[in-house]
């Protein structure tokens, strides 16, 4: 796509929302570009020349390269997980942790993490990035243990975040700074303590 065909939209009907397809294929191009070179070197330069248009077209419709960021972590770096709805709060973790594992181990998006992980430490840009991305990724999970509250399963006052904090850190650290994945007896063990735990808290 052309730098004229992106703009064209725009050019015929100011005043109007922005052209999505021109959005769709920069975010294409920003994937290409963060996968193949990390978060570190990704520059709106690279993205231009991939997508077809020059940086004013980018700059129009994103500030920033951090802004950009931020944009295709949320829509581009995958990762989310169908809710299982299973039944049972201990049963629905497991699938879900699982499924986060595999997604962190097999995937692009879970190749890319360690690098958007390692430049959050010193870029508040790249931070704002990461927060997002791990806020929306455990909207399915908090879903899971907010049932299991609710089915009685879960003592009332079960602090939920804590429970998202316990088990996601221990697939983050298990992937990607152990490099020792997890597996499937290993996730349920890890939901059984946890959950074992809640529990003991509540009585």
């Amino acid at each position: 796509m052309t730098d004229a065909e992106l703009d064209a939209p725009a050019l015929r009907r100011p005043g109007r929302p922005r052209d999505a397809r021109a959005d769709e294929a920069i975010l294409d191009a920003a994937l290409e570009v963060l996968a193949e070179v990390g978060p570190a070197r990704f520059t709106v330069d690279e993205v231009a020349a991939r997508a077809g248009c020059g940086k004013a077209t980018i700059y129009r419709r994103w500030p920033s390269r951090g802004a950009l960021l931020l944009d295709t972590g949320h829509h581009r770096l995958g990762l989310h997980i169908d809710d299982p709805e299973t039944g049972s709060v201990r049963d629905d973790l497991v699938v879900i942790v699982g499924e986060l594992v595999r997604k962190m181990r097999d995937t692009a998006a879970g190749r890319i993490m360690p690098a958007v992980v390692a430049e959050a430490v010193t870029n508040p840009e790249m931070r704002r990035v990461l927060a997002a991305f791990v806020h929306d990724r455990r909207q399915t999970a908090l879903g899971a243990i907010c049932r299991g509250v609710a089915r009685g399963e879960l003592p009332e006052g079960t602090d939920v975040e804590l429970v998202l904090d316990l088990l996601g850190g221990m697939v983050f650290f298990r992937v990607l700074m152990a490099d020792q994945p997890p597996d499937t007896a290993g996730i349920a063990a890890a939901v059984d303590t946890v959950l074992a735990g809640v529990r003991a808290r509540g009585r």
